[in-house]
Formats: C-alpha cells, sequence, structure tokens
C-alpha cells in the first residue's frame, strides 16, 4: 500500500512581495533539483548515500538542508519516470523540474496554527532557505489536506 503524504496548499493570500520571494527561492530551487537529476540520472544513488559531498555539487546560495530536499526530489522523479517507462525503455526520457512547486521536509518547514484568520487555515513557516531568508507564508489547505487531516492516527 502508498502512503500518500503531500498535499496542495493555495498561496493566494501571500502578499506580493511573499509571492515573488517565493518565486525566486523556487526558481533557483528548481535548477538545483535539474543538476542532481543530470548527476543522478546514470547513477544508482540511494537517498542514505545523500552525504555533504553529492549535496554540495550545486553551486547555488540554497542552504544545505534545501539541497538535500532537492536531492531526494530528483532522486523520485528518475525513480518515477523510469517506473513509468519500465515497460517501454525507447520512451523513457530524463525528466525536468520546471520550479513551480517543492518539497517542503519538516526539516525546512512547520505548518502553524492561523488563530484568528478567517481567509487562511495556517501559516507554513519556512527556515533554512539560505541567504538569510525565512517566510512565513498564508496557506489555505486544499479539501485533500481536510480530508487526510479527519484520518484517524494510531
Amino acid at each position: 500500500m502508498k502512503i500518500i503524504r503531500s498535499t496542495k496548499c493555495s498561496t493566494k493570500f501571500a502578499t506580493n512581495k511573499k509571492k515573488q520571494e517565493l518565486q525566486t527561492v523556487l526558481k533557483e530551487y528548481g535548477k538545483v533539483v535539474n543538476v542532481f537529476i543530470d548527476y543522478f540520472w546514470d547513477k544508482e544513488v540511494k537517498k542514505t548515500e545523500l552525504l555533504k559531498s553529492i549535496v554540495d555539487i550545486p553551486e547555488t546560495w540554497l542552504s544545505a538542508r534545501l539541497r538535500k530536499v532537492a536531492a531526494r526530489e530528483a532522486l523520485d522523479m528518475i525513480s518515477a519516470a523510469k517506473e513509468r517507462y519500465k515497460n517501454e525503455p525507447k520512451k523513457l526520457v530524463k525528466p525536468v523540474h520546471k520550479g513551480k512547486r517543492m518539497y517542503v521536509s519538516c526539516t525546512i518547514a512547520e505548518l502553524q496554527d492561523a488563530k484568528k484568520a478567517e481567509e487562511f487555515d495556517a501559516w507554513l513557516h519556512l527556515a533554512s532557505i539560505g541567504n538569510k531568508i525565512t517566510m512565513n507564508i498564508p496557506v489555505r489547505f486544499h479539501k485533500h489536506y481536510n480530508k487526510l487531516y479527519e484520518l484517524p492516527r494510531h
């Protein structure tokens, strides 16, 4: 059984300045993921092997934590592409990250309750991004998140 632990969130309540800063981070993140895709494409690398020597490959202002998240996403994208075309290897092409979305792991992100806000559901606090950037982005949860949140916890 595959467990889905990711969901979409809307950032439409963020200010233009926050949206612009987020776009800058996403653009750089996409570049870094693509560097890792190029590096990992012909190699068998496990996530447990993502040590400093590998994480430091791309020249970027992103933090080591975020570079490691990017490396993990690159490995996942490669794995998904190879799985999708395992029966048709001639159709297999190297995936490309478009810089429009980003994995946010608990090492760089935290959801904080938006106590009195009615327009949005929570603050997405992003830290350890790089260039001394920290961001608090107001997010509105997708119905998928609400459904996941209602599931019984063991």
